[in-house]
């Protein structure tokens, strides 16, 4: 299949979803190996991209005529829904990476841990209009996200959402169907948030062994793709 001429970006939802039905009904589909941001887990997101001509990437925006575009597959655990680092206090990922980072194979510490509400070192509390993680055990400085800011992302991102799932064999995917969210319950974001259907995850390391400087992969706020449904107040499947 070629990408649409000199990569232009649909204009309106009616020629996004025509591109989405022209991809979903070509089958088996080649990424080209010469091309490096299709190498690894998320090359087939950044190819599906790629041919509807869009250009996305971790702003607060939707991707594509406000339309947030999201590929999975079927053993997809969890969905990045947006990325937000901590509003406060200053320098948190430095503390938290090294008050409870472990030490990786090259002897950098490193902070990687998914949150669902509680896991077994932290919980989310909604507190005073602030979502925090806190510590099950002890005190200290804690990641501190106001409602406005989650609030802001969310609505500025994620209005109108299409989750694609798809399949990959080697070099090769194929794109089998869409669903359509739109209207998103913000509402019920901060309760999410708590009560573990939408998660937090931290990934964070050291640049080198003992080095103050930081390799943020980025806070992502995540949900299983199960989820989806219940997060929005439209749904159905594009046909």
């Amino acid at each position: 299949m070629t990408l649409f001429p000199n990569g232009a970006s649909p204009q309106n939802r009616q020629q996004l979803l025509a591109r989405l039905r022209d991809i979903l009904g070509a089958g088996w589909l080649q990424m080209d190996p010469e091309v490096a941001r299709y190498n690894g887990t998320g090359g087939p997101g950044n190819f599906l991209e790629d041919l509807l001509g869009i250009r996305a990437g971790s702003r607060d925006v939707a991707d594509c005529v406000e339309w947030e575009v999201k590929y999975y597959t079927a053993k997809t655990v969890l969905i990045t829904l947006f990325h937000k680092e901590p509003d406060h206090p200053e320098n948190i990922m430095r503390y938290m990476v090294s008050r409870y980072g472990w030490k990786d194979k090259q002897g950098r510490l490193s902070f990687r841990h998914t949150i669902r509400g509680e896991s077994d070192r932290f919980h989310v509390v909604d507190d005073a209009g602030n979502i925090v993680v806190r510590p099950l055990e002890g005190n200290g400085p804690v990641p501190t996200w106001t409602h406005d800011t989650l609030l802001n992302v969310a609505g500025g991102k994620l209005r109108r959402l299409i989750a694609v799932r798809g399949t990959r064999s080697g070099r090769q995917v194929r794109f089998e169907r869409a669903d359509l969210y739109e209207n998103l319950h913000l509402a019920r974001l901060m309760q999410d948030l708590v009560h573990g259907r939408i998660a937090i995850d931290f990934d964070v390391r050291e640049m080198t062994a003992g080095s103050k400087g930081l390799r943020n992969h980025g806070t992502k706020f995540r949900v299983a793709p199960d989820e989806l449904p219940r997060l929005y107040h439209r749904h159905r499947r594009l046909s």
